[in-house]
């Protein structure tokens, strides 16, 4: 049996991509007892927040990558299939390689090195002490952004500013624990050229590429790997406020840059993110700490009202590392306006996936919590307490694509293109530009909806009615009044 599956998973491994057509399952929301009542602005709407004086509406978005070799010149480069799917969705084309594989790269000659880029570093070069005794490992730059602008026509642009930290922690801290045992870009070790080739290549995509970047963010380095997002939301935020790259220079280490986006009077387009994979979780943590650290700083400004489009997502999972016996810090209450949004999309057949209200509902009822501090999740007082003592509103898009391994055989579909096939889908980057209402597509006076691949669809879903939850009981009931 297991040389069965084993089968069933090398061919999945060289079956590409392939698709069975787009589902929208449901659109929830934390703050509701029935499905697919989730609500959500996309990347237009967030547009309005622009200053009014603006003559073009700029949306800056922060794009954070996930687990994976990512600078591969062999892949699709980092951003590649959003930027061709936004341009898409306003019936605007791109060209099939849209931006470089490399950071801050000429996308026809990735030799030749642009202006569009900075390097984040850290204050000083950092000691590791490995498990050798005496064998240390240093890191002083932590990542490259750049910065790509794609014009969609009328007042709308959308400025992404990519974010890289996988090749350095790779070359400084990574390799020297696993590249012997790696295909690498150009060589292989001595153990994996003895490997079967596709035994080789999974292990390469799967763990020394792919499980190692989760493992060395979970450890000490992880908090590198923030500051590397920190430092890059910093410099981004000046960026898109006229002080450019340029201006600030080649390298600049996180704290310096971030001091002087503090001290600068910044009026920027408003921000969104869009994450992958385990760069949902590097987001989600420096949200948190931003939200409980009790000092207003550039990274408050920014997610303010702004919304994290969480691609395949495993916070669930990952946060198995942050459990601890200290009090959690509540976060400051937001305003409706002001609470930041989390939208997790995920494709239901994806291994690596965990869906966000469950996770919290879950979470709650199997928790122990005080007699004053209990939430009963079918009052809306009590819902919106939740929502409270998180911070952030919570919507989960439940998706289906990935097609069939075998033809004939619906049981098993490609997981690799359900992890990172979110972005091929015009359905879904029209609801990442429109937004949701109500669990249905908000085509209201929404552009983002001229994809030529969009034509002769019915965009509008079918909405089953859900019965709400039980009533509340005991304390929770004489709180509510029940």
């Amino acid at each position: 049996m297991l040389r069965f599956c084993f089968l069933f998973f090398v061919t999945l491994f060289l079956s590409g991509c392939s698709t069975t057509g787009f589902n929208v399952l449901d659109i929830n929301t934390l703050e509701s007892d029935r499905n697919d009542s989730g609500s959500f602005r996309g990347l237009e709407r967030i547009a309005e927040r622009a200053p009014d004086d603006a003559s073009k509406i700029r949306v800056n978005i922060i794009y954070l990558h996930g687990i994976g070799y990512v600078e591969n010149p062999d892949d699709a480069p980092l951003a590649n299939a959003f930027i061709s799917g936004v341009a898409d969705a306003y019936n605007k084309q791109v060209e099939e390689k849209a931006v470089a594989s490399q950071c801050g790269r000429d996308d026809d000659n990735e030799n030749v090195k642009l202006s569009n880029s900075i390097m984040i570093t850290d204050t000083k070069t950092r000691d590791y002490r490995t498990t050798l005794p005496g064998s240390n490992l240093q890191l002083t730059d932590l990542a490259c952004m750049d910065r790509q602008v794609l014009q969609v026509g009328g007042n709308i642009e959308y400025v992404i500013y990519r974010v890289f930290w996988d090749d350095i922690f790779w070359e400084s801290l990574q390799a020297p624990h696993v590249g012997q045992d790696a295909l690498g870009a150009t060589k292989g070790g001595k153990l994996a050229l003895q490997r079967r080739k596709y035994n080789g290549q999974l292990k390469d995509k799967l763990v020394n590429y792919g499980f190692s970047d989760a493992v060395l963010y979970l450890g000490p380095a992880g908090e590198q790997i923030r500051d590397a997002v920190r430092g890059a939301m910093c410099s981004a935020a000046l960026d898109a406020s006229g002080y450019g790259f340029e201006d600030q220079g080649v390298r600049v280490n996180h704290i310096d840059i971030c001091q002087i986006a503090a001290l600068e009077d910044i009026e920027t387009d408003p921000f969104a993110f869009v994450t992958e994979s385990l760069g949902s979780k590097i987001a989600f943590d420096i949200m948190r700490d931003a939200m409980t650290d009790g000092r207003g700083n550039i990274y408050d400004t920014m997610i303010k009202g702004t919304q994290f489009f969480m691609l395949a997502n495993q916070i669930p999972l990952l946060s198995l590392s942050d459990i601890t016996e200290t009090e959690r810090v509540v976060p400051e209450p937001y305003s409706d306006d002001e609470r930041p949004t989390i939208i997790a999309m995920s494709e239901i057949n994806d291994f690596l996936t965990y869906e966000l209200v469950p996770f919290y509902r879950n979470l709650l009822s199997r928790s122990q919590r005080s007699l004053d501090g209990q939430i009963d999740m079918s009052q809306d007082s009590e819902r919106a307490k939740l929502i409270d003592l998180l911070g952030f509103n919570v919507i989960d898009m439940r998706v289906e694509f990935a097609g069939p391994v075998f033809p004939f055989i619906g049981g098993f579909v490609d997981p690799l293109f359900a992890h990172n096939g979110h972005v091929r889908q015009p359905e879904l980057i029209a609801y990442i530009l429109c937004g949701a209402q109500n669990g249905q597509l908000n085509v209201e006076g929404c552009r983002g909806l001229s994809s030529p691949n969009l034509v002769g669809k019915n965009l509008k879903r079918t909405l089953a009615a859900d019965p709400p939850l039980p009533s509340p009981k005991g304390e929770a009931a004489a709180r509510s009044g029940s």
